[in-house]
């Protein structure tokens, strides 16, 4: 690549970090509001796992973890975990994801996935196609919105909330764009 093209970027990336993490020098007070934080991904957790066009593309950051593009990193890819103990979301109403685009990304929604302990998979989209890059936000999804999208749902094929043992960060799968995004961290809210 140009020296001059990549030069850019990489004060982009860079620069996110810095821009992201105003004001958060100390560990916020656990939440009073009934939020559960499902992983903060501004210190990685261990068995973290990456697939598709992001496997290899991901860069950690004091800021949370950055999907790095333009090329490299399309929408067809994802990130995940396995939760131990898995997490009780059986009272929660939405499932958000913190994050920031950078400059750049072409995907226009994120996908949350959620496995309970039997394998059975739910999915909703969130749209990040109108944020302003390096602005982070909380982006939301109601409970109600996640559908079941396993190839092989769990025994009862129906997801459940009570006992959730895995998610994933994913891009949208349907279309072949650059994704240039940093995600903070994942949690459930009443």
């Amino acid at each position: 690549m140009n020296k001059n093209r990549l030069f850019p970027f990489l004060l982009i990336v860079l620069a996110v970090p810095i821009s992201l993490r105003a004001g958060e020098d100390s560990k916020p007070a656990p939440p009073s509001d009934g939020t559960t934080l499902i992983v903060d991904l501004r210190t990685p957790p261990p068995g973290i796992f990456q697939y598709g066009s992001w496997q290899g593309r991901i860069a950690v950051t004091k800021s949370g973890l950055v999907v790095l593009g333009p090329k490299g990193a399309q929408g067809d890819g994802g990130i995940g975990c396995d939760l131990a103990p898995a997490i009780d979301g059986s009272g929660v109403d939405y499932v958000e994801v913190g994050l920031g685009t950078i400059p750049g990304n072409e995907v226009p929604e994120i996908t949350l996935a959620l496995n309970d302990a039997d394998g059975t998979q739910c999915t909703a989209r969130v749209r990040v196609d109108q944020l302003v890059p390096g602005q982070p936000v909380w982006l939301r999804a109601r409970r109600e919105d996640f559908r079941i999208n396993s190839p092989e749902p769990g025994a009862d094929a129906k997801m459940d909330w009570s006992k959730i043992a895995r998610w994933h960060l994913q891009g949208d799968w349907s279309k072949g764009r650059p994704l240039r995004v940093v995600f903070i961290a994942l949690r459930v809210r009443k």
